[in-house]
């Protein structure tokens, strides 16, 4: 439910099975990526892992009432995100002995369309999150400007892609 009482109004497409399709793919696959070696054992615990899963996201999705519309050009923010995680822990390495404290940056997302928008703020936090240089301190469903915070930070940066 929202503040004002209203469910979210989000036509599917596709049916359940179809979403839970592409989480559970999705998830066995992030699963997989993090195996040193491929045992018969660890495919079939991390494929039961990801359903479930994958079943929670649904579940967790719909008891917040979030309507969600990615677009999959947003898959290249992984390619930009695959170099900033290597280039941030070299830029950030050298800085850890001073404990420097960073700074506060905000970035007005692109306007969107409300689903458009929400599944940007869920996909985005996680992608901009991972690279050791920045951090989403408050991004505000109202379209307000993100907050950032930045540690040594710059290209390729992962938070410019996610939030223009």
């Amino acid at each position: 439910m929202f503040g004002n009482g209203r469910r979210a109004v989000c036509a599917v497409r596709r049916g359940p099975a179809v979403e839970l399709a592409a989480w559970w793919i999705g998830l066995t696959l992030v699963w997989t990526a993090t195996l040193s070696g491929l045992d018969l054992l660890d495919l079939v615990t991390g494929a039961a892992g990801a359903g479930l899963c994958a079943a929670a996201a649904i579940a967790g999705r719909r008891a917040v009432a979030a309507c969600w519309r990615p677009d999959p050009r947003w898959a290249a923010w992984l390619g930009r995100l695959a170099v900033s995680i290597p280039v941030d822990t070299a830029r950030l390495l050298p800085l850890a002995p001073r404990r420097r404290d960073g700074h506060l940056v905000e970035r007005r997302p692109a306007a969107e369309p409300p689903a458009r928008a929400a599944a940007r703020r869920a996909w985005g936090t996680p992608i901009i999150c991972a690279s050791p240089g920045t951090l989403v301190v408050d991004w505000p469903r109202d379209g307000g400007p993100v907050l950032l915070h930045t540690l040594g930070s710059g290209p390729p940066d992962a938070s410019r892609a996610v939030t223009g």
